[in-house]
């Protein structure tokens, strides 16, 4: 369960989903809605991804309150795609109750889909965190921390969100993997840092939240043509579509990584749960997926 405060409720709704059968038998598939945590004010609804003694991995969903003529409402904290600010405070408020950490140690980076990474380490800051300025935040697109108590995530609409967790070194990362990034070799460049921390890559577990796949991911050729053949299929159409989660997996296995878990869901089929760009706009909230080292 999330590390919740007693003075959070939480509510199980249950809503029948279909199997995506393009994940096979890989693929984690929910037939419930995951548990919502209720403050004052806030729904906070979590989509629990890992949880151990050390390590507590999760990713927002829109919750119940959906509009379809808005492309903001539901729990978003992104503040820099169009949302209102007091509604991303508000968000960022709750969940850092949620997860009984100060506001100010929920790190939410301003990512450009390039492949700057933000190393947050005891060395620099020891337990006494409290925070990282917004010019820091600018330009980051992964943000790696052996800091406790410490909330990094980022935020997604489409693009793939990635935690990577050594949880023996106490080394973790959260890594935004849009295609621009992956191409780059964003997760790459979050193992290396990872490693200079004292991470293990054949320790570390490596967790994808929900983003595009493959059956929804129809791409032009020049972005096709940036990809591994294997993470292209010409299968579902015309245009070709692009595997994102297979192009990071890719990458992972080349830095050692084994113990990969696949996205849990598809984003742009179920805009009614969580955001996607593709079926909003860019205009619109983001899903925020998050490690808290304990």
């Amino acid at each position: 369960m999330c590390p919740s405060k007693s003075s959070l409720t939480k509510t199980t709704v249950s809503i029948s989903q279909p199997r995506n059968t393009a994940w096979g038998t890989n693929c984690t598939v929910l037939t419930d809605m995951p548990p919502i945590y209720h403050d004052n004010a806030h729904e906070v609804p979590l989509e629990v991804l890992h949880e151990s003694f050390r390590a507590f991995v999760a990713t927002t969903w829109r919750g119940m309150a959906v509009s379809a003529d808005n492309p903001y409402s539901g729990f978003s904290l992104c503040n820099y795609t169009g949302d209102e600010a007091a509604h991303c405070d508000g968000c960022l408020r709750a969940l850092a109750q949620c997860c009984g950490v100060p506001a100010e140690r929920v790190v939410v980076p301003r990512q450009t889909h390039g492949t700057q990474v933000l190393v947050l380490s005891r060395r620099d800051y020891n337990e006494g965190f409290s925070g990282v300025d917004e010019a820091q935040l600018a330009g980051i697109d992964a943000v790696v921390t052996d800091l406790r108590g410490v909330v990094a995530g980022v935020n997604t609409a489409d693009c793939l969100p990635l935690v990577l967790i050594d949880e023996e070194a106490g080394v973790a990362g959260a890594v935004h993997a849009g295609w621009r990034g992956a191409v780059a070799g964003i997760a790459e460049r979050a193992m290396h840092e990872m490693v200079l921390l004292g991470a293990n890559p054949r320790r570390v577990k490596a967790l994808m939240g929900p983003c595009i796949v493959a059956e929804e991911f129809e791409v032009g050729e020049e972005v096709a043509a940036r990809f591994p053949e294997a993470c292209v299929s010409r299968a579902y159409g015309v245009k070709p579509h692009v595997d994102l989660p297979l192009a990071v997996t890719m990458q992972l296995r080349g830095c050692g990584v084994d113990d990969i878990a696949l996205p849990p869901a598809g984003t742009l089929s179920r805009p009614d749960r969580y955001f996607s760009a593709r079926a909003l706009g860019v205009s619109s909230g983001r899903n925020f997926t998050f490690v808290l080292l304990k």
